[in-house]
């Protein structure tokens, strides 16, 4: 664990994975496979779901989406 989301906390990244496990859901998935957030070489911050092969290109939905999905990656190269 990299980072816990307070409720009430985050509401972009609490959407955005609310969706990826609904979609999961409608496909009869599970947890067992993690999300895969990363930043491209042109600082790009992307998040992939293997199981469902969707990816969500974050600064498609402004900067400050795609920031409060960055800060996990700064905090997990600690």
């Amino acid at each position: 664990v990299i980072a816990t989301v307070a409720p009430g906390q985050g509401g972009f990244v609490r959407s955005t994975l609310r969706g990826l496990v609904r979609e999961r859901r409608k496909r009869g998935l599970g947890p067992e496979t993690p999300f895969v957030l990363s930043a491209r070489s042109d600082g790009r911050v992307v998040l992939t779901d293997p199981a469902t092969g969707r990816l969500l290109d974050l600064a498609a939905f402004g900067p400050d989406n795609a920031g409060a999905f960055a800060v996990f990656l700064k905090a997990g190269a600690r």
